[in-house]
């Protein structure tokens, strides 16, 4: 009777992590391009919300990588202001409004300021869009690194 087997598990296996090692690259640029436009979005809604006066809360719209929570195959990005600029204390104000208040440096009331979201309504627009951006790059950035791969490990084979 005839055997059988499979061969090839231990190279299929090494192939595999060497993989996951050169992952780390394309999936932090596929997830940092898949929110960039909520970035956009957010700073096209304070222009036409009439909030970009001094342009301060405007300027410090970013796309940052969390370091606390990000690794290197979950990059964790947050879009808003960053805290460059001390107008980042304002965006909440801003998004969802104030109520009359009394302001003692000034020793008056203010009126209050009705809500002019742009950070949640930026991204309600551009979540599914995201997901499509992240989808079209990461799959041909994963085919590169696979080739690549690929090269390498023939061209070991071929010195041995």
């Amino acid at each position: 009777m005839a055997k059988s087997g499979v061969t090839g598990g231990a190279e299929t296996r090494a192939a595999l992590k060497a993989l996951r090692a050169a992952l780390g690259a394309p999936l932090n640029e596929a997830s940092k391009r898949a929110v960039e436009p909520m970035a956009e979005a957010a700073k096209d809604l304070l222009k036409r919300n009439g909030s970009v006066k001094a342009g301060r809360l405007y300027r410090i719209i970013t796309v940052v990588r969390n370091r606390k929570r990000s690794s290197a195959l979950r990059p964790v990005y947050e879009v808003g202001p960053d805290g460059s600029d001390p107008a980042y204390r304002e965006a909440h104000l801003v998004e969802f409004g104030t109520a009359p208040h009394f302001q003692p440096e000034l020793n008056r009331m203010h009126p209050g300021a009705r809500p002019k979201p742009f950070m949640r309504p930026a991204f309600e627009q551009n979540k599914e869009g995201a997901v499509k951006i992240f989808a079209d790059t990461i799959g041909p950035a994963i085919e590169k690194q696979a080739d690549r791969l690929a090269r390498r490990a023939a061209k070991k084979a071929a010195k041995k």
